[in-house]
């Protein structure tokens, strides 16, 4: 038994190396994935963009934290994620630019995505669904308290061409309490 281990309570003496690796392991896990934990439907949305050719794009879940800055008005931080269904009508595959969304802000700006490999295309096969995470952050602009738009002016791609959706407006639902800060 190593020097440390020794050093345990009679009661803790079966805790290995290993074990505590592995608690640490599920712990760092736990806590990448509860962001996820907190995505719920929007609070109201306008539902799903359909296109002339069949391709459907609607909000399933989204967060929202605002952190206040008391100290900068206007200029506080938002984090919005926002899980998102593209549903291909078409026979034949279409590809999705995740780094062409926007997140149309209240006063006019349109954010982009902050989304890790956005920039990877992905496809979506003919007749199929694909659920895809993104994740805005802004300082001003966005508020957690009122409307946003999902826009897609070249994120959705048949062929060479782009696809043009409308936006999808929603009013997200808020952060859980301590999670963010409140304006109100």
């Amino acid at each position: 038994m190593s020097k440390n281990l020794q050093s345990l309570p009679a009661e803790m003496s079966c805790l290995s190396g290993q074990s505590v690796v592995a608690t640490v392991l599920v712990a760092l896990v736990l806590a990448a994935l509860a962001p996820a934990c907190g995505l719920q439907p929007p609070i109201q949305s306008s539902g799903a963009a359909i296109s002339k050719e069949g391709i459907q794009l609607r909000v399933l879940r989204q967060s929202c934290s605002e952190t206040v800055q008391p100290k900068q008005p206007r200029n506080d931080l938002v984090e919005v994620i926002v899980d998102l269904e593209i549903r291909n009508g078409m026979s034949e595959p279409i590809s999705v630019h995740r780094d062409g969304f926007r997140l149309g802000a209240p006063d006019g700006s349109a954010i982009r995505t902050s989304t890790w490999f956005a920039i990877d295309p992905v496809t979506v096969d003919a007749a199929q669904a694909l659920t895809l995470q993104l994740r805005f952050m802004s300082r001003g602009g966005l508020s957690c308290w009122r409307e946003m738009a999902l826009e897609s002016p070249s994120a959705v791609i048949k062929g060479t061409d782009p696809v043009r959706l409308g936006a999808v407006k929603f009013i997200p639902a808020h952060a859980l309490s301590g999670y963010g800060s409140s304006p109100i």
